[in-house]
């Protein structure tokens, strides 16, 4: 009879016996809580994926980068070039007949000489003037520290100063940060009652011209050239969507560098095809993943990303010049199609892709009241999780019921053995 008391475990019992009860529902709200989560994680990843597509076709937007263009120089010592999509197909003649200079002269110094205590030298670039009080440089002060004082000092407008050495001068340089004619230093002098004021005097009247301010002068055309004057050695608003960088000037009777602006074809057909790219990595994300590929939501987005591609965009529909859909649903590049139109119009496929009322801007327009920071995607997201700390609560309660449970088990077992083990104690009696 002993064996039939030990055999009876209660806490086991109670345990089996809760399991069973709490079973179904612990499944339910298993399932319930899981669907919920990755939903959560789907959309909050869709919502990321989405806000990066939208400001990568911003980008191309603002950068009109979809079209590339290229060009090709003659003599890249003379001068180099970069283009943008603006920039028109054509041919240029370039006579670069001088480069811009930053003005730059130098005050000698004899090494052995004190700095004067006091005085003030004036330092006017282009009109605007400052004057640095040598009495603030402390006694003792040098070149060095002088040129410090002009660096900093809150009223330059742009002068750098540093300090040259040789055997037995030593020079202030004094530097104008911008090129051109226009940018001319001129220094003056005011002594105090320091006699070796007379170094300043001395140096300024005997200064050294290192480099003349000058503009650069550039001739444009073969025959009749146009002559363009700039203050530096950049030049990019003289062709459209072509940014010129001099290099060196030329000789009387060198020739002309010959510049020629073209479409580059095939990088251009590879932005398209990577932002069409992006449009189907978008959609496949959302078709192959079972938290969103039957969601409402989802599905409306998938429906509007595949419209900004159907209908006509500025006249024409994106098929005309080689963006189709395949039997799959994917977004296709039909290279013959799109080269040709690149060849014939590249202001119209710049237009219908990149333009105010371009097919990115469609796609714009409908994403972002999704991925906005209170859009429609957050609200979603919200939403769910609200429904999920439902899940959370539904699932403490049923711990606490099923707790309550297994102890009322453990009672009911516990007294059960204790009764059987007075009976068996009883009937050993006989």
């Amino acid at each position: 009879m002993s064996s039939s008391y030990l055999s009876i475990d209660p806490a086991t019992l109670a345990s089996q016996y809760t399991q069973i009860d709490r079973a179904a529902k612990d499944a339910a709200l298993s399932e319930k809580y899981n669907l919920y989560s990755g939903q959560i994680s789907a959309f909050n990843s869709l919502k990321t994926t989405m806000a990066d597509f939208v400001t990568s076709l911003e980008d191309m937007q603002n950068d009109n980068s979809a079209l590339v263009n290229q060009s090709a120089i003659d003599n890249e010592t003379v001068l180099s070039v970069t283009t943008d999509s603006s920039a028109i197909a054509g041919t240029y003649d370039i006579f670069v007949e001088q480069l811009a200079q930053a003005h730059q002269i130098a005050l000698s110094f004899d090494p052995n000489d004190a700095l004067p205590t006091d005085g003030e030298l004036s330092i006017d670039l282009s009109g605007d003037e400052f004057v640095v009080d040598l009495s603030t440089l402390g006694p003792g002060a040098s070149l060095t520290d002088l040129a410090s004082e002009i660096n900093t000092h809150v009223d330059n407008t742009g002068v750098k100063a540093t300090v040259m050495r040789s055997d037995s001068e030593t020079f202030l340089v004094l530097t104008s940060e911008e090129s051109g004619a226009a940018n001319q230093i001129s220094v003056g002098f005011t002594p105090g009652t320091d006699p070796a004021a007379s170094n300043f005097t001395t140096a300024i009247a005997s200064q050294h011209e290192l480099t003349q301010a000058q503009d650069a002068i550039v001739q444009f055309g073969a025959s009749s050239p146009v002559t363009i004057i700039s203050s530096n050695n950049q030049l990019e608003d003289v062709i459209e969507g072509v940014t010129v960088d001099l290099r060196q000037a030329q000789e009387a009777g060198d020739s002309a560098v010959k510049l020629t602006v073209g479409q580059d074809l095939d990088q251009s057909e590879e932005n398209i095809k990577s932002f069409t790219d992006q449009v189907n990595r978008l959609i496949s994300s959302i078709k192959e993943n079972s938290n969103l590929q039957n969601d409402p939501m989802a599905k409306s987005l998938m429906s509007q990303l595949k419209t900004a591609f159907q209908g006509t965009v500025e006249g024409k529909t994106l098929y005309s010049i080689g963006i189709e859909f395949d039997r799959f649903g994917n977004i296709n590049i039909d290279s013959d199609r799109l080269q040709e139109s690149l060849q014939t119009d590249p202001e119209q496929v710049a237009a219908m892709l990149t333009g105010d009322n371009g097919v990115m801007a469609q796609i714009i327009d409908s994403l972002t009241p999704y991925t906005s920071s209170y859009g429609i995607m957050s609200q979603k997201t919200e939403t769910l999780r609200a429904s999920l700390n439902l899940v959370i609560d539904q699932q403490e309660r049923q711990n606490y019921i099923m707790e309550q449970r297994y102890n009322r088990y453990l009672s009911q077992f516990t007294q059960m053995q204790v009764t059987i083990a007075q009976l068996e104690s009883s009937m050993s009696q006989f």
